[in-house]
């Protein structure tokens, strides 16, 4: 029974402990008007040289960090710039490259004429040899020349 009143007490305690914990974030809170009232900074005001020192320490900081601004500023616009470089020089060279690729197809063409070309003069020249060799094969007959011979000399005659 003893313990059974120690638990209800526990258990009391932990109640009233719970709802002064809620009624308290249920209370409105007023709004601090005055300097009074205002939350106190890690610097005490009682301390000059540490204010000095603060105020200075925070100056310092500002500085720096308006000069690495500066700095990653200038970096960008370096950055920015190169950016624009790389993208011109590639637009050249894909225009130097679809270039390269048509002039490429023309001398394949032109090649390709030529080779055509000499094929055709190969052909001609060819047949020139057939008919040179042939025209060296065929005589004319002895009567043929036989009846040239006599018709040269008759007109000859006639002519004398």
């Amino acid at each position: 029974m003893r313990t059974l009143k120690g638990l209800v007490l526990t258990f009391a305690f932990l109640v009233i402990a719970l709802s002064v914990q809620n009624a308290h974030a249920q209370s409105t809170r007023t709004q601090a008007n005055s300097a009074a009232d205002s939350k106190g900074s890690g610097t005490a005001a009682k301390n000059e040289r540490g204010l000095v020192a603060a105020c200075a320490a925070a100056a310092e900081e500002l500085a720096a960090t308006r000069e690495a601004n500066a700095a990653l500023e200038k970096e960008n616009s370096m950055l920015a710039s190169r950016l624009a470089d790389e993208k011109r020089m590639n637009d050249l060279l894909t225009e130097l490259n679809e270039t390269r690729r048509t002039e490429s197809e023309a001398l394949r063409r032109t090649i390709e004429a030529k080779n055509e070309t000499i094929a055709a003069k190969d052909a001609a020249i060819k047949a020139q040899d057939e008919l040179i060799a042939k025209l060296k094969t065929k005589r004319s007959s002895p009567w043929k020349r036989i009846g040239d011979i006599l018709i040269g000399v008759g007109a000859a005659v006639l002519l004398k």
